[in-house]
């Protein structure tokens, strides 16, 4: 057991010590914005966050996000200092998370700007914006992140406020997705159409140019400002010199070669030298902001909503030194006209009857056995009226799209471990948090789930916690983590606390349930030396439901370690964010080799845990 304990104590030292930074360098993490998956911008990264560290001296950390929440967030709980926002996501970041506008891009070829654009398949039967927006919700449109400026701010504002559009009700689906994942998605027909960007398509084009000949261009916007780098207001001075002078002298100061040598690392960025800025800058966003604002009002009635649209419209005029008809811009939606409680009116006043009929009985057996029929009859009549709402009539595409199916299943045959390290190291995160999250909730789980037993505590203590175990075990994870990632930022830590209180839930139940099961005879032979309560539970209690108390964490820290996948994709660390961007930019023999690794380490936790039963058992 010392062996053990001495053994662990090395390894931890060792985990400690390799993850130690470097002294007598500042560290700053730069934030960079998830427009593709992270394996393809860490390669287009590295020479300029080299160059970054060579030329300030400072210790530079690249932190990648699945969407511009994240990155918000991150910047607003000091986990990163500075990094390279859209302009709505900057906006947010100056807004919320202390942060200072210091350079703005540009583009290598003197290109003023960008656009926001709408994308088809090249065949696709939508040839127009009028084909697009027919809103009889028969086509599945992709969205940006909320907090895009091409991909989502600027298509609500330009493309379907003025024409007084509800994406929602318009088509069948809207997802939101990274700007990649959006083309690929409309390439490979998942979706019927999707915004992006001229910047990205770019990008794209030289890695997939296929992809960028098979869409075509259904919308474009006015030409939007370019993306600014924002450092953190409190940041010591020192650092934000050090970073606005490499910023600005960029690719414009030195000798001929290095001049060339960083202006083709900007190039492969889509970027040209930076220029000195201010949170002015972003007044075009905050314009487009405000007009979003002010769409989001168009249904609500009464004088605090015309009150906040007259503010609003204020305030753009303001910014832009022109008069703005804000009741023009927002025009009320007409409500779609559902179904609702109606259609089942009928429906229900005909079974109300068929059950008075069935359920007349002659003898006690004659109404069980009316009863399970009429049951039954509600089920199976549950399920018809359920067929269009599951969409059950696309059974037979599982057929029609054997093809595409064959090609994710085909990636498992050519897996890509080029970024083995980097995914073993997030899987490794993974498995962290699912550890941390289940011993803190068998700490939790002994005390609550003991208050929950029937034979152990009273009634007045027991229900109370049972019921607050039901709220603990109901909730899901994603939504726990959610609100974690408010009250400590993004990251790992907010994945144990979700795990921790789900699963808290989940093991007190079950050890209630096996202390309710113990034989008593040992209770009472304790009981009859004169021994305390709390000796009875110690002595007579837990040695019986240990063994059982043991395989039930086990099990949940199996179940965890797939959980806490989850909760990465979502912002509360872990292999989670990889592995969905890969799926989504159809990256499948990456999310193979993820998925490979994954199996591995179930597969190691799984052998682990049962050599430790074992040992209980």
């Amino acid at each position: 057991m010392k062996r053990l304990i001495v053994t662990l104590a090395l390894f931890v030292a060792s985990l400690a010590a390799f993850r130690a930074p470097a002294a007598g360098a500042q560290e700053v993490s730069f934030s960079i914005l998830a427009t593709e998956s992270s394996e393809n911008l860490m390669e287009k990264w590295d020479p300029f966050l080299a160059d970054m560290r060579r030329e300030t001296g400072l210790t530079i950390k690249p932190f990648f996000a699945d969407d511009y929440a994240g990155l918000i967030e991150a910047m607003r709980f000091n986990k990163v200092q500075a990094g390279w926002f859209s302009q709505k996501s900057g906006l947010e970041a100056v807004n919320r998370a202390k942060g200072e506008v210091f350079a703005q891009a540009s583009y290598a070829d003197g290109t003023p700007g960008y656009y926001s654009v709408v994308l088809v398949r090249d065949d696709s039967p939508v040839r127009t914006v009028e084909d697009l927006l027919r809103c009889d919700r028969t086509l599945d449109f992709g969205m940006g992140d909320p907090n895009s400026t091409s991909g989502y701010l600027v298509p609500i504002v330009y493309l379907f406020a003025p024409r007084g559009i509800d994406p929602e009700r318009c088509f069948r689906t809207v997802v939101n997705q990274n700007h990649e994942a959006n083309a690929l998605s409309v390439f490979n027909q998942r979706l019927s159409a999707a915004s992006n960007n001229t910047t990205n398509l770019k990008s794209l084009n030289r890695s997939r140019p296929d992809v960028v000949e098979g869409l075509r261009e259904v919308w474009r916007s006015p030409l939007l400002g370019l993306d600014p780098v924002i450092y953190r207001q409190d940041l010591d001075p020192a650092v934000k010199a050090k970073l606005r002078r490499f910023f600005t002298e960029y690719g414009v100061v030195g000798s001929p070669q290095e001049v060339a040598r960083e202006r083709a690392i900007l190039e492969s960025l889509e970027w040209g030298p930076f220029r000195a800025a201010d949170n002015r800058i972003l007044n075009q966003v905050r314009e487009i902001d405000l007009k979003s604002a002010i769409f989001d009002l168009r249904n609500d009635p009464g004088p605090e909503a015309d009150a906040k649209r007259g503010a609003y419209a204020r305030e753009i005029e303001a910014l832009t030194g022109e008069p703005f008809d804000a009741d023009g811009f927002a025009r009320p939606l007409a409500r779609e006209a559902g179904a609702g409680l109606g259609a089942w009116l009928p429906l229900l006043a005909a079974l109300g009857v068929l059950g008075a009929l069935i359920a007349w009985p002659r003898t006690r057996a004659s109404m069980g056995r009316n009863i399970n029929t009429l049951l039954l009859a509600g089920v199976a009549v549950a399920l018809v009226l359920s067929i269009e709402g599951a969409e059950m009539a696309k059974v037979g595409l599982l057929f029609r799209n054997g093809a595409a199916m064959g090609e994710y299943l085909a990636g498992f045959l050519r897996p890509d471990f080029s970024q083995w390290r980097l995914y073993a190291e997030q899987i490794l995160v993974t498995v962290q948090i699912a550890l941390w999250g289940t011993v803190l909730a068998v700490l939790l789980a002994v005390p609550f789930g003991l208050l929950s037993a029937r034979n152990i505590a009273p009634a007045w203590i027991v229900q109370p916690m049972r019921r607050l175990m039901d709220v603990f075990r109901s909730i899901n994870e994603l939504v726990i983590a959610t609100l974690f990632l408010v009250a400590v930022g993004p990251g790992p830590f907010a994945g144990v606390l979700a795990l921790t209180i789900h699963t808290t839930g989940v093991l007190a139940k079950l050890f209630s349930e096996a202390v309710e099961a113990i034989d008593p005879g040992p209770v009472e032979g304790v009981r009859a030396t004169g021994a305390s309560r709390v000796h009875e539970v110690v002595w007579g209690v837990v040695p019986q439901v240990l063994p059982l108390w043991a395989s039930f964490s086990l099990y949940r820290f199996e179940s965890n370690a797939r959980s806490s996948t989850v909760l990465g994709i979502i912002g509360a660390g872990g292999i989670g964010a990889l592995l969905m961007q890969n799926i989504r930019g159809f990256y499948y023999d990456r999310t193979a080799a993820i998925v490979i690794l994954m199996v591995v380490a179930v597969v190691v936790i799984d052998t682990m845990s049962q050599a430790v039963r074992k040992r209980l058992v």
